[in-house]
C-alpha cells in the first residue's frame, strides 16, 4: 500500500517538468514547420538585414557639419560666430570665433600672396606700369607729362580764349584776376574781362562793364570763367576760385570734351597712363572660356631647345 502510496506522488511531482516538455516541443516543432514553409529564404547569413531608418534632415546636418568652411560658408556665418562670442563670452565661443577669423586672414593672405604674383606679371593690371611706382622715375614721369600739357595749352591758346566775368569789390575776383593774368602771359591766352557791377580791376587790360550777362551762360557765383572758341562755342570752365594748376588740367579736360584736340594729346597730359580699353576686356575670362596657360622661362627654353635639337 505504502508503495502505490509512493509511486503516485512521484508522478504527481513530475507532472510539471512532463508539461514544460511538452510545451517546448510544441513551439519548436511549430517554428521548424514555420522555417521549412520558408525553405526558399536560404540560409540566415545570405538575408540582407535592413539598416537603421536615419532621417534626412539629420544626414543633411551632419553633411553641412563635416564640410569644408567655403567662402560662401564663412561671409554667412561669421556674423552668427562673433553675435555669439559677444553675447555669450564663453571660451569656447570666444575661441570657435577666433579661430574662424584666424582662416579668413589666412585665405587673405594666400589671395594677397597669388593677386601680387598676377599683377606684377600682368601690364594691364600692374599700377606700375600705369604710373611708375620708383621716386625717381615717378619724377621722370611727372616732367615728361608736364611739358606735353605744356604744348596741348600752346595748342588750344591758338584756337580758343578765356572769358572772365567777375564783380570789382569781389577781393576773390581780384584773386583770379591775377590767376588768368599769369596764365594769359605763359600760353598766350586771349583773355577778355567782364565787370558785372561797374567796378574793373586795373590789372586786367581788356576789361569792359557787362551788368547783364547773358542768360545762357548761367552764372551764379563769382569769378566766372569760360573758355570760348570762336564765332560761338562758349564752355564753363569754372564758377567761383580755381587755382593755377587746377586751372591747367580742367582747360585740358574741357578742350578735349569738345574735341578741339585728339585723344592722343589729352591722354600724353595725364600723370596716370591709361592703358586699359574695351579691347581690354577680352583678357577678362568668362564663364566657359579657358584661361590662357602661362608658361615659366624654363618651360620656354625647354621648348625652344627641343625644336633646335629637331630642326
Amino acid at each position: 500500500m505504502s508503495g502505490m502510496v509512493d509511486s503516485q506522488l512521484a508522478e504527481e511531482s513530475l507532472m510539471p517538468f512532463v508539461l514544460l516538455l511538452v510545451g517546448i516541443y510544441s513551439v519548436t516543432a511549430s517554428a521548424e514547420q514555420q522555417w521549412f514553409s520558408r525553405h526558399s529564404e536560404g540560409w540566415f547569413w545570405y538575408e540582407q538585414i535592413a539598416e537603421p531608418e536615419t532621417d534626412e534632415n539629420e544626414a543633411n546636418d551632419q553633411t553641412k557639419r563635416h564640410q569644408p568652411h567655403t567662402t560662401a560658408w564663412i561671409r554667412n556665418n561669421i556674423g552668427l560666430y562673433l553675435d555669439k562670442a559677444i553675447e555669450l563670452p564663453s571660451r569656447e565661443n570666444v575661441s570657435n570665433y577666433l579661430y574662424l577669423d584666424r582662416l579668413i586672414k589666412e585665405k587673405a593672405e594666400r589671395f594677397a600672396r597669388v593677386g601680387k604674383q598676377v599683377i606684377e606679371g600682368d601690364p594691364l593690371l600692374d599700377e606700375n606700369v600705369r604710373r611708375p611706382i620708383s621716386p625717381a622715375a615717378a619724377k621722370i614721369s611727372d616732367d615728361m607729362v608736364q611739358h606735353a600739357r605744356q604744348q596741348v595749352l600752346q595748342q588750344i591758346a591758338k584756337i580758343a580764349g578765356l572769358v572772365f566775368y567777375y564783380q570789382g569789390r569781389c577781393r576773390l575776383c581780384q584773386l583770379q584776376a591775377q590767376t588768368l593774368m599769369a596764365l594769359s602771359q605763359h600760353y598766350s591766352f586771349k583773355l577778355i574781362s567782364f565787370s558785372t557791377d561797374g567796378e574793373l580791376i586795373p590789372d586786367l587790360p581788356d576789361s569792359r562793364i557787362d551788368r547783364e550777362p547773358s542768360p545762357t551762360l548761367n552764372i551764379q557765383a563769382y569769378p566766372a570763367l569760360f573758355l570760348m572758341k570762336p564765332p560761338d562755342e562758349i564752355i564753363q570752365l569754372r564758377q567761383g576760385v580755381i587755382s593755377y594748376i587746377d586751372l591747367h588740367n580742367r582747360i585740358v579736360e574741357a578742350a578735349h570734351e569738345a574735341q578741339w584736340i585728339s585723344e592722343q594729346d589729352y591722354k600724353s597730359t595725364l600723370i596716370v597712363r591709361d592703358n586699359w580699353n574695351d579691347a581690354s576686356a577680352n583678357a577678362i575670362p568668362l564663364a566657359g572660356r579657358k584661361l590662357k596657360k602661362h608658361h615659366s622661362i624654363g618651360e620656354i627654353d625647354h621648348k625652344q631647345s627641343k625644336s633646335a635639337l629637331v630642326h
